[in-house]
């Protein structure tokens, strides 16, 4: 990254941004799925189980979406990030998911 990157922009701040902001998304990721290996400890049976697993493997594919809207999307400049806002939307639904796996 430090020798290509500086190239990559060469003086575009909207593609230096859109960089640093698929980077952060990115980071999100990996640190939510991190937070759900610390506390998982297995589906439930049922209809909530199968829902925390679908979830997880949601946030397990979040991560790999939004490491490839990292290298595809910033270099086109365009505002429209259809591939991150997938990879956002992977994780609002895995983590949705996660909530009925709760035990009370």
């Amino acid at each position: 990254m430090a020798r290509n990157f500086p190239a990559a922009y060469a003086g575009g701040e909207e593609i230096r941004y859109m960089y640093r902001a698929n980077h952060v998304y990115l980071l999100l990721a990996s640190l939510v799925d991190i937070a759900l290996g610390c506390y998982w400890s297995g589906a439930r049976s049922g209809w909530r189980g199968k829902l925390a697993l679908v979830g997880a493997w949601l946030l397990l594919l979040a991560p790999v979406v939004l490491l490839y809207a990292f290298f595809a999307e910033p270099s086109r400049g365009a505002p429209e990030r259809g591939i991150t806002f997938i990879g956002v939307l992977l994780m609002l639904l895995g983590v949705a998911g996660q909530l009925t796996n709760r035990r009370g």
